[in-house]
């Protein structure tokens, strides 16, 4: 598909106006154009498999296999749990009503925002743009949709086939870079979804709070894997990798760095070693180089620089760099300590430096130090739930704040899609998918009936002025304070 120019800044006001003149009249709330749109997702990624796996592996360098698996088959698993479950979760809530106040008819409704605004990253540029957009629709709202400036390929492809498969007055794709960004952040949306780098999602908040519009930051951040003695060397090695790998490195949720117990590194060095030239290993002429290629050249440089600042030692490297392909190889880095520069910052690349520790206080210490609130905390202990394992897990999970802990496996929560995804501090936060995408994109409304029949205003008069005051206050201390149980 041809590359579509970005809309003059002019139009966004524009957009802007029509999504919410389309949201004032009501077109969004009727539970069976949700279901419509919904489905029509679905086709809009059926009917364009072929289109979109290209338009993937020439923004990132996804196989077929990576693409179905991680973007477009795994995000139609996503659309058929929303559908089956939707209406249910939008069911108003009966809340519990105290005693003296169960003549009172209240609940809890979850209304749509209204126009929001979805801002993707690059590195799964598909499904990290129509995930949130699931949400929206579920929930009735419209929503503009900004995909990244640095996958041409995909961002043109949506932008062509979202009109043709979504309702017109509802669902825009606005393309362009940081200026388009700063222009929509201009408005007083509904609600902002931004996922990306801890950086821009500080900007994006301070552009909300002009207009005191509620977000979502699902940013990243340096995600441990720990290896304790008691668990499985090998399969620990091959998840790891596997993790860290995927994508070049460059997924959010990818493990940062590995936490190895000292008296099993040998054996885990050896593992991996095995594991990276059994699986990883490639020469830049064949396809695979292409599944570590990094985005650009600014983000290539940036880990080149990382790689020659280090004071450890390069264990394992599985090809030479190749700065005219971008292509990083599976990198392997020991005999460092907690200060270097490659634990400054999430590194988002496929670079896996490994530190030791030899009890839980020094682990807990080494990971709070390099950042105390990670994405995610992966854990390999013994089969959980043994008791020992259960402990070791408990301790971390009281003292490593953490999105999601993943016992013995890394990113395992993704596949399942009941699961919600978010940060805590400065990883993001504001939860979303399946339910919780829901809650995400509504606003709840608390409604409440109160009766009108002359025997309940008679228990209303203590609230009224005149009268005996001793009386009244006598009612309330005796018949309307609640009394402890306890």
């Amino acid at each position: 598909m041809g590359t579509s120019t970005a809309p003059p800044l002019p139009s966004i006001p524009t957009i802007v106006e029509e999504l919410q003149n389309a949201f004032d009249h009501g077109k969004t709330r009727p539970l069976e154009w949700r279901t419509k749109q919904m489905r029509q997702l679905w086709a809009l990624i059926d009917e364009n498999e072929d289109a979109l796996q290209q338009a993937l592996n020439a923004d990132v360098g996804k196989s077929i296999l990576d693409a179905q698996i991680y973007e477009l088959g795994g995000f139609k698993n996503e659309i058929l749990h929303m559908l089956q479950n939707f209406e249910d979760w939008l069911k108003p809530e009966t809340p519990a009503v105290p005693d003296m106040f169960q003549a009172y008819k209240p609940s809890i409704t979850k209304e749509p925002k209204g126009v929001v605004l979805i801002i993707a990253p690059w590195n799964y540029p598909v499904v990290l743009l129509l995930l949130p957009l699931l949400g929206a629709i579920a929930a009735g709202n419209c929503a503009i949709l900004k995909p990244s400036e640095l996958a041409p390929q995909v961002t043109a492809t949506l932008a062509d086939l979202v009109p043709r498969y979504l309702d017109r007055e509802c669902f825009r794709v606005v393309q362009g870079g940081k200026e388009v960004n700063e222009e929509l952040l201009e408005h007083p949306l509904g609600h902002i979804f931004f996922t990306g780098s801890s950086s821009v999602g500080k900007s994006i908040m301070a552009a909300a709070s002009k207009h005191l519009i509620p977000v979502n930051l699902e940013l990243g951040g340096k995600s441990p894997a720990i290896v304790m003695e008691s668990a499985n060397i090998a399969q620990a090695a091959k998840r790891i990798a596997w993790g860290k790998f995927l994508n070049a490195g460059q997924t959010c949720v990818a493990p940062d760095y590995a936490l190895v117990h000292a008296s099993v590194l040998p054996l885990f060095l050896q593992e991996l070693t095995h594991v990276m030239e059994a699986t990883y290993a490639y020469d830049h002429h064949s396809s695979h180089s292409a599944r570590y290629r990094i985005v650009n050249s600014h983000h290539y440089d940036r880990l080149a620089s990382l790689l020659a600042s280090t004071k450890g030692t390069t264990f394992h490297r599985t090809a030479p760099p190749h700065r005219p392909t971008l292509s990083m190889p599976p990198t392997v880095v020991t005999d460092l300590q907690p200060t270097d520069p490659l634990f400054q910052s999430e590194l988002f690349g496929p670079i896996l430096p490994i530190l030791t520790f030899s009890n839980l206080s020094d682990l807990t210490a080494t990971v709070r130090g390099i950042d105390p609130m990670p994405l995610a905390t992966y854990v390999f202990t013994s089969s959980f739930p043994a008791s020992s394992s259960a402990a070791d897990i408990e301790h971390l999970n009281a003292r490593i704040p953490s999105g999601t802990t993943c016992v013995n496996d890394v990113m395992g929560h993704l596949g399942v899609t009941s699961l919600p995804l978010s940060g805590r501090g400065s990883s993001g936060f504001g939860a979303y998918r399946g339910k919780e995408s829901i809650e995400c994109f509504s606003a709840k409304r608390t409604v409440v009936d109160v009766p009108t029949s002359e025997e309940f205003e008679a228990m209303l008069g203590f609230r009224y002025p005149g009268g005996d005051e001793g009386a009244k206050y006598r009612l309330w201390k005796d018949g309307m304070e609640g009394k402890r149980d306890w």
